[in-house]
């Protein structure tokens, strides 16, 4: 019987804030998630607020929702747990994790997508 040690991977996580949350819970949310990335041993590479976009279609009864990134590593089991966490956290409307691939290439370009935030949106309206 061999003793298989859980090798630590990069992983990009984006999920989607509720926008009608209020800028300290928003901002508790993220430090919860940053939390449980830290705690589970890993390790966080980068962080980004793409802000309140138009989504794609309505979900749990939301037009809009604040985008975040988060690239970071740790063992699978961890990202288990960050999941487990986004499905019980009433400000968290929609995630998506992806293993980012070892050959030196990402699974995404890391960038914002190429329309503007809300708050650009309607300032140029």
């Amino acid at each position: 019987m061999s003793l298989r040690l859980e090798t630590e991977r990069k992983y990009e996580t984006i999920f989607i804030l509720d926008p009608d949350l209020e800028e300290g819970i928003a901002q508790s949310a993220l430090e919860k998630i940053k939390g449980i990335i830290t705690q589970g041993n890993g390790e966080i590479l980068k962080v980004e607020d793409w802000g309140k976009r138009k989504l794609a279609y309505e979900v749990k009864k939301k037009s809009k929702g604040q985008y975040i990134l988060i690239h970071f590593s740790g063992i699978p089991a961890l990202l288990s747990e960050l999941e487990r966490n986004f499905r019980v956290m009433d400000a968290v409307i929609k995630f998506q994790s992806v293993r980012l691939d070892e050959r030196g290439g990402s699974a995404s370009v890391g960038t914002a997508p190429d329309d503007q935030p809300e708050e650009a949106s309607e300032e140029n309206a």
